[in-house]
């Protein structure tokens, strides 16, 4: 009961699912659930993508749907955080000025691109894997991109005096938690591969390079992270695990060819 309880606050936390209910309590060590919410938003959109692809809507315009869909259900919240992070990091202030600026709510143009280049990267990636491919990979993306999360909620300093998403940090037990939230993620993609489907190996060292260099990345520049990070560090690793399937895919295809 206790898992259910702490499972649907980090729900009603990220998601705009009406089965989280009303938000009632602080964020404390909510950090390790969040990849269980992930393999949740995952099955919804990979289920999404079967129902498309039986009814044998066009790949492009099913990966539009499914991109709208992802928005939809976080209500753009890590959108919203990736933005806030290129306004400020892609502006070549200080480290003072940048921190500044992502707490503007206005979007600047580094932010502008960086979504519409983001959201690009995820409708081609997906149009290119149809079919059970991606319905696989959307099942698994979300929940990897949160252990990503994890990730760098526990590894790094919090970036700011305070936040709202200091108190994830500040309550998240390194590398403990870390280690917890990682047991499903692991768990299912090696049920995949148990099942036939290798290419999750693929996927998942993919996600793993992509969480240690993105959340690296952004602590470098920053000098530790903030709530808005947190939130690029999920939409990175969404995006580019994908588009690195995709590119791989390609590789081996060439090579094998030739």
């Amino acid at each position: 009961m206790q898992f259910l309880k702490r499972f649907r606050l980090t729900l009603g936390y990220i998601t705009c699912l009406p089965l989280a209910g009303k938000v009632e309590g602080e964020p404390v060590g909510l950090a390790k659930y969040l990849p269980s919410v992930g393999l949740l938003l995952g099955g919804i959109l990979s289920l999404t993508s079967m129902v498309l692809t039986a009814l044998s809507v066009d790949s492009l315009f099913s990966a539009v749907l499914l991109a709208v869909l992802w928005l939809l259900l976080t209500g753009g919240l890590h959108m919203d955080g990736l933005m806030d992070t290129a306004d400020g990091i892609f502006s070549h202030q200080s480290r003072e000025r940048m921190l500044e600026i992502m707490q503007d709510p206005r979007v600047g143009n580094f932010g502008v691109l960086s979504g519409v280049s983001l959201l690009l990267i995820k409708i081609t990636g997906m149009a290119a894997l149809s079919g059970s491919g991606l319905s696989t990979v959307l099942l698994l993306a979300p929940m990897w991109a949160r252990l990503a999360e994890c990730y760098a909620i526990g590894k790094y300093s919090y970036a700011r005096a305070a936040g709202k998403g200091k108190i994830w940090h500040d309550s998240t037990s390194y590398p403990s938690d870390l280690i917890k939230a990682a047991i499903l993620p692991l768990a299912v993609s090696a049920g995949l591969v148990c099942l036939g489907q290798y290419y999750v190996l693929s996927f998942t060292l993919i996600s793993m390079i992509t969480a240690l260099s993105t959340a690296s990345y952004l602590n470098r520049k920053l000098q530790g992270h903030t709530g808005d990070t947190y939130g690029a560090v999920v939409e990175l690793n969404e995006a580019l695990s994908i588009a690195g399937l995709v590119l791989l895919s390609s590789i081996l295809h060439k090579l094998a060819g030739s």
